[in-house]
């Protein structure tokens, strides 16, 4: 089961502001087969960068890390459904096409079923992969973010937590799976949403953010987390 963390502001956060956040994630999420990391850059891209194994062990990667700072931020941690555990499996992904980096949570579970329905733009196996390019394809079609995940939930079956970051600046998350559940809450001036470590209630904030967020809330659908910067 992955794990995703979600954190903006309208200043730039540097990195290691989150850092001991995300390593804790990625440490007691058990997720620590992949991570993924996507960032707003100055000039309006969307930043990502993948990497098999434990970003609290690469420290070539986190000192790179340590010396930026972005409005926004989305992380993922991979805890593989099954093996192999590859760098094209990894998220968050990145839509050429409309431009935002995907992250999911969860497992569909008719996946294998519609690989076909998608020829040559899926490089790795995992699931998320193929809710990621159905979802990008209702996106291109006008769909909203609910919209386009819970057709792509209704036809593939399971449950998903998406989040989104657009090259714009804005966030959006969806709240809809069976475990780990999504939590939004804020911290000082940080706008922040975390999967849940599978905790059946909210004492991974006491582990992971130190019991810091006191406006906390369950997410469940489509929520805007962050606006256009």
């Amino acid at each position: 089961m992955c794990e995703i963390v979600i954190v903006g502001s309208d200043s730039p956060v540097p990195f290691t502001r989150l850092e001991s956040w995300v390593l804790t994630a990625e440490k007691h999420g058990i997720a620590g087969w992949g991570w993924g990391i996507a960032y707003l850059t100055d000039d309006g891209d969307v930043d990502v960068q993948r990497c098999v194994g434990k970003l609290g062990e690469n420290e070539e990667m986190l000192n790179h890390y340590r010396s930026i700072e972005s409005k926004r931020w989305l992380f993922h941690f991979r805890r593989p459904l099954r093996l192999p555990n590859v760098l094209e499996d990894l998220q968050p992904f990145y839509s050429e096409k409309l431009n935002f980096a995907y992250a999911h949570n969860g497992d569909f579970e008719k996946a294998d079923e519609y690989r076909h329905e998608i020829p040559g733009l899926l490089n790795g196996k995992v699931d998320s992969e193929v809710g990621f390019r159905m979802t990008e394809k209702m996106l291109s079609e006008g769909l909203s973010l609910g919209q386009a995940c819970l057709h792509t939930l209704d036809t593939l079956g399971g449950g998903a937590n998406v989040a989104l970051l657009y090259n714009d600046g804005s966030v959006w998350i969806d709240g809809n799976a069976r475990f780990n559940k999504l939590w939004r809450f804020k911290v000082d001036e940080l706008e922040c949403a975390s999967t849940s470590l599978i905790f059946s209630d909210e004492s991974f904030f006491d582990l992971v953010y130190e019991g810091l967020p006191t406006d906390r809330a369950l997410v469940r659908g489509e929520v805007a987390l962050l606006d256009a910067v």
